[in-house]
Formats: structure tokens, C-alpha cells, sequence
């Protein structure tokens, strides 16, 4: 019974989905990429000042083959968009990296959208923090 699940853990893997197609036992598999922030929970909800936040966001390749991705990291305040971070990130085929960056970013009033971009695929995921001047963070 432990060998039976053994392998059907491993075959889970995009290993295994690459060894079951190379078989026969399995169709292909949709290539795409996914995004996500890495702890959706600890973003901040308000933004004042010039402070320091740290943001983390996962990259996902569930293709065949290895991806580069292009990303930036982008505040929108009243309609205009500031690059606070650039870079680029290669993945290896069925598998999940992290970006990490801490970034300098501020806003006294109104509202602003933090932007997480892929060049290609043209992906993105944001949140929205209020503004104020007084300090940032949870409320």
C-alpha cells in the first residue's frame, strides 16, 4: 500500500506527468503560468510616507520547458504608474520560484494600487491601500 502511494505522489510531479505522456498513460497537459503574492494576508492596507515594505510574489511555469519572465513592480496613484522594481526570473518546467523585493513607496491621500506585472505572458495582480499621513500598515 505505501509503494502504491508512493508512486502516486511521484507521479503527481511534472516529472511524472512527462514520464506518463513518454508512456502513453497520459494526454498533454495545459501549459500556463500562474502569479500569486506569497502572503496575501500580510499586505499593507494603508500606505503613508516614504516607508519601506517588503512584497513577495510566486511565479508558477507548469509548461514542458524552462520560462524567462520579465516582472515589475509598479505604484499607481491618481492614474499614473511608478517602476518601483524590475527584473526578470527563469523558472524551470513545473516549477514555482519566489521574487522578493523590499521598495521604498509613498502617498498622503486618496488611494494607491500596487501592481505585480509579467511582460510575457501579459499577466498581473494587484491590491489597493488607502493613503494617509499617518504610518503605515494594518489597520
Amino acid at each position: 500500500m505505501a509503494v502504491v502511494a508512493l508512486m502516486a505522489g511521484l507521479l503527481q510531479t511534472g516529472k511524472g506527468h512527462s514520464f506518463l505522456q513518454k508512456i502513453g498513460l497520459s494526454g498533454t497537459t495545459a501549459n500556463y503560468t500562474s502569479l500569486a503574492f506569497t502572503d496575501p494576508q500580510s499586505l499593507p492596507t494603508h500606505l503613508s510616507r516614504s516607508i519601506r515594505m517588503k512584497l513577495s510574489f510566486d511565479v508558477t511555469n507548469t509548461s514542458a520547458g524552462p520560462r524567462g519572465y520579465h516582472w515589475s513592480l509598479m505604484l499607481e496613484r491618481a492614474g499614473r504608474d511608478k517602476r518601483l522594481a524590475a527584473g526578470e526570473i527563469n523558472v524551470p518546467a513545473g516549477n514555482r520560484l519566489t521574487v522578493a523585493r523590499t521598495v521604498r513607496a509613498s502617498c498622503t491621500k486618496g488611494r494607491a494600487r500596487m501592481i505585480v506585472r509579467l511582460a510575457a505572458p501579459a499577466e498581473s495582480i494587484d491590491f489597493w491601500m488607502n493613503c494617509s499621513p499617518r504610518k503605515a500598515g494594518k489597520p
